[in-house]
């Protein structure tokens, strides 16, 4: 299983609205866990980081295809996908079932 990562603004009062999401939504929520599951994702984390150019979300997601995930969650029809697409409107500005998520570029990939 791979991890894929990455980040997303956070728009002023989004932590709020972020912490009040993943209780309500994430936490022992079973429409969250299909939605996942059909996305192929089998673990997710989100950090909060600061910094001076503002907060942002971290984001990893366990999958073995993050074009397929992403795509998935950007137009599944499933209540809880519509949410979570209204969630990432108000609390990152972003609007994935209209300009989905490009994915990230490497630029190292080291191993020991």
């Amino acid at each position: 299983m791979g991890n894929y990562c990455f980040t997303v603004p956070i728009l002023p009062g989004g932590i709020e609205l972020a912490r009040k999401w993943n209780q309500e939504n994430i936490v022992d929520n079973k429409e969250h866990d299909e939605v996942f599951k059909e996305a192929g994702i089998s673990r997710e984390h989100v950090w909060i980081q600061h910094l001076p150019q503002g907060d942002f979300a971290v984001a990893s997601f366990e999958t073995d295809n993050p074009e397929k995930s992403l795509r998935l969650l950007a137009t599944s029809n499933k209540p809880w996908a519509v949410k979570f697409r209204e969630h990432l409107n108000k609390a990152h500005g972003m609007d994935i079932a209209q300009s989905p998520m490009q994915l990230n570029e490497v630029a190292v990939n080291w191993k020991a």
